[in-house]
């Protein structure tokens, strides 16, 4: 057994943009296929503006709800027991604490956009599930210990069961949210990107 390290499961936006930055980008506007950057334009959005809007969503969360969230981890705990669903609960904290996240509207209207125009099922609970697991993608069974806490102490026992030590909740929705998730990363990749290469120009500018 070993203590329970001092551990955040939350991302800041630095850390969100090096993830972003990693995963593959399937945002080019093809004449010859409506990819996602074609759809986005047509929904008014392009991939960058998208980017920013999650950009700023990604920090009002750290700044305002992600404090809280761990302010009330613990009662969160006594209330979650082993047959809990972990799927049910993903997501069912950040669901409360985003309406409090002024840049939230926007970005569910412009994922619920993508999702409607891709065809995919439910796009409105596709949206708004995935981007609260974006936000907030901690196993609750666990709270992101990655192991179960041996009652009365502080040491962690056994890898927890629901996410097998990952720390982190299975992603909602199947292939969908997958697809969702990699749209959000790639649109953060997109704007993080431009703003490099804007900061680059105006730095060697004259």
């Amino acid at each position: 057994m070993t203590t329970d390290p001092t551990h955040s499961p939350y991302r800041t936006v630095e850390e969100a943009y090096t993830r972003a930055g990693t995963s593959s980008s399937n945002l080019k506007v093809d004449p010859d296929r409506r990819g996602d950057a074609d759809v986005l334009i047509a929904a008014g959005w392009s991939p960058g503006m998208l980017g920013g809007a999650l950009m700023r969503l990604r920090g009002e969360w750290d700044s305002v709800a992600a404090p809280r969230f761990r302010q009330d981890s613990t009662a969160h705990q006594r209330r979650n027991h082993p047959g809990a669903d972990a799927d049910a609960g993903a997501g069912a904290d950040a669901v409360q604490l985003l309406g409090r996240l002024r840049s939230l509207a926007q970005v569910l209207e412009a994922v619920e956009r993508w999702a409607t125009a891709k065809h995919l099922a439910d796009a409105r609970t596709l949206a708004r599930t995935s981007v609260c697991y974006w936000l907030d993608p901690t196993c609750r069974a666990c709270l992101g210990r990655g192991a179960a806490l041996v009652p009365g102490t502080p040491m962690l026992g056994r890898v927890c069961k629901a996410c097998g030590g990952s720390r982190k909740a299975r992603e909602p929705m199947g292939q969908d949210g997958r697809r969702t998730l990699n749209m959000l990363d790639d649109c953060v990749s997109r704007r993080n990107q431009s703003m490099k290469k804007r900061l680059h120009n105006s730095m060697h500018r004259g």
